[in-house]
C-alpha cells in the first residue's frame, strides 16, 4: 500500500510545485505587462515638449498614442473574451492612427478620435476592474493602478480632443485667446483637472465640455480614494489571516 501511495503524493506535489511556478510566472509576465504600458504612458507625456514649435509635432503625439494603444493591447494578453473584445476595438484604432500620424486625412479625424475614446475607455475600465477586484496587494496591484490613472487622464483627453473637433471654441486658452489648441494641450488639461489643480490657462466654454470636465474632476477625486481604501482593506484582511 505505501509503495503504491508515494508515487501518487509525488505526483501530486510534484504537480503543486508546477502550479505553484506556473502562477508565479504568470504574475510576473503580468507585472512586465503593466510596466511596458506605464512607460508607453509616461513617454506620451513627456516626449512632446521636445517637439514644441516643430511642424511634425502633432504626428508625433500620433504616434506616440500608436504606441500606447498597443502597450494595452498588450496588458490584456491572456484574458480570453476581453482580449477578444480589445482587439476588435483596438485594431482599427491603431491602424488609423497610424494612417493619419502626418495628420493629411482630416476626414479621418473624427473617426479616429472616436475610435481612440472607445477604445481606451474599455481599456480603462477594465484595468480598474482588475485592480479593484484583485483579492490581494502586491506589486503588481499598484503597477496596474497607476498605469489605469494615466490611461484615464489620457482618455479624458482624447474625449476633450472630440469635443473642441464636433464643437470648435468649445475651449478657450485664457492667455492666448483664439489659440488653436492641440491633442497635447487637452491632454494637459485633462491631467490638471483630473488632479484639480485647475492652473486656469485653459477653460472649458461649452456646455458639453463643462460637462466631461465636472465628470473627470469628480473621477479623479474618488479614484484614489477608493482605490487607497481598497488596498488598505486588502493589506489589513491579509494580515488578520496570517
Amino acid at each position: 500500500m505505501r509503495s503504491t501511495q508515494l508515487p501518487k503524493e509525488t505526483r501530486l506535489q510534484a504537480t503543486a510545485r508546477a502550479a505553484s511556478r506556473a502562477a508565479a510566472t504568470a504574475r510576473k509576465i503580468k507585472l512586465h505587462h503593466y510596466a511596458v504600458l506605464l512607460i508607453a504612458e509616461l513617454l506620451f507625456i513627456l516626449v512632446y515638449p521636445f517637439f514644441v514649435g516643430t511642424s511634425f509635432r502633432d504626428g508625433v503625439m500620433r504616434s506616440m498614442a500608436v504606441v500606447v494603444f498597443a502597450a494595452a493591447l498588450y496588458a490584456v494578453l491572456g484574458r480570453g473574451k476581453i482580449t477578444i473584445i480589445a482587439f476588435v476595438l483596438g485594431v482599427p484604432a491603431i491602424l488609423i492612427h497610424a494612417v493619419n500620424v502626418a495628420g493629411y486625412f482630416e476626414s479621418l479625424q473624427t473617426l479616429s478620435l472616436i475610435l481612440g475614446l472607445v477604445f481606451l475607455g474599455f481599456m480603462t475600465s477594465v484595468f480598474i476592474w482588475s485592480i479593484v477586484s484583485d483579492p490581494s496587494v502586491t506589486t503588481d496591484t499598484l503597477a496596474g493602478a497607476v498605469s489605469a490613472y494615466m490611461l484615464m487622464g489620457i482618455t479624458f483627453g482624447i474625449a476633450y480632443a472630440l469635443i473642441d473637433h464636433l464643437v470648435p471654441g468649445a475651449f478657450r486658452d485664457t492667455l492666448e485667446p483664439g489659440k488653436h489648441l492641440t491633442q497635447s494641450e487637452f491632454t494637459f488639461f485633462s491631467f490638471i483637472t483630473m488632479t484639480t489643480v485647475g492652473y486656469g490657462d485653459i477653460v472649458p466654454w461649452d456646455a458639453h465640455a463643462r460637462s466631461v470636465a465636472m465628470i473627470e474632476a469628480v473621477i479623479g477625486i474618488m479614484y484614489p480614494a477608493v482605490l487607497i481604501s481598497r488596498l488598505v482593506g486588502m493589506h489589513g484582511s491579509k494580515r488578520e489571516h496570517e
